[in-house]
């Protein structure tokens, strides 16, 4: 079995990433969401490619460098949803058999700095190009439907293509969820923020996801019962 996670909005609380570097500048999530905005109104663009030229912008302004150091500072003390780690933790393969990957519009060697990494088979992400120890502009930017084309790898990397379940939290999901359900896998709608059942209505129109829970990982939650009974369903192994 495989299970693909979107990251931010899904395992963490923020639909947008919290980078330290960020953070640290003033952009906290209120901040950074409207200078977001005014940004995608400005130059017509998605909400994940104002971001990354805004995260740009911020770090310029700051005279800090572009690098991997600090773009991946802070990544130890992510603040992850309830119960998170030690689901991934005790949800490990050598128990159960499940194959974690990770499809986010995120900072791809962020991820691979948090907690989780040593629990996960794979993650897809957002990389920039680097010269010279720095780097210069976006090299892959998983949007919506690169999503798609990085779980089709996964596909064939495994050699599986219906014993899938796709967790998102609807930013950059859509395309995701439309896939999955299409093959015959599982869905799992993460309700974040404000008026998640809005969000959650927009996102399911064609009736594409299977199971909306909290964001609530926990030993004995909704979601760590859903997954211990698809386990149950199709591989016959009980999480330990």
């Amino acid at each position: 079995m495989i299970i693909i996670y979107d990251f931010d909005g899904t395992l963490t609380p923020y639909s947008l990433a919290q980078y330290e570097i960020l953070i640290k500048n003033g952009y906290n999530d209120e901040v950074l969401d409207k200078r977001v905005r005014v940004k995608m109104k400005k130059d017509n663009c998605t909400v994940y490619q104002a971001y990354y030229s805004t995260y740009k912008e911020i770090l310029k302004e700051n005279n800090i460098p572009f690098n991997r150091v600090n773009i991946c500072k802070g990544a130890e003390n992510v603040n992850f949803n309830k119960g998170v780690v030690d689901y991934f933790k005790n949800v490990q393969y050598k128990k159960t058999g499940i194959k974690h990957y990770i499809v986010t519009s995120g900072l791809q060697e962020y991820i691979y700095e948090t907690p989780i990494k040593n629990y996960i088979q794979g993650v897809y992400g957002v990389t920039f190009k680097e010269k010279d120890g720095v780097y210069t502009d976006l090299n892959i930017l998983l949007d919506d439907q690169k999503k798609v084309d990085a779980i089709k790898k996964i596909i064939v990397e495994n050699n599986n293509d219906t014993d899938i379940i796709y967790f998102g939290d609807g930013l950059t999901d859509k395309k995701a969820f439309e896939f999955v359900h299409s093959i015959g896998g599982k869905t799992v709608f993460i309700a974040q923020g404000e008026n998640p059942i809005l969000k959650y209505n927009k996102t399911n129109e064609n009736g594409i996801i299977d199971e909306y829970f909290e964001p609530d990982y926990s030993e004995n939650s909704k979601i760590r019962n859903y997954v211990e009974k698809q386990v149950m369903n199709g591989l016959s192994i009980k999480l330990i």
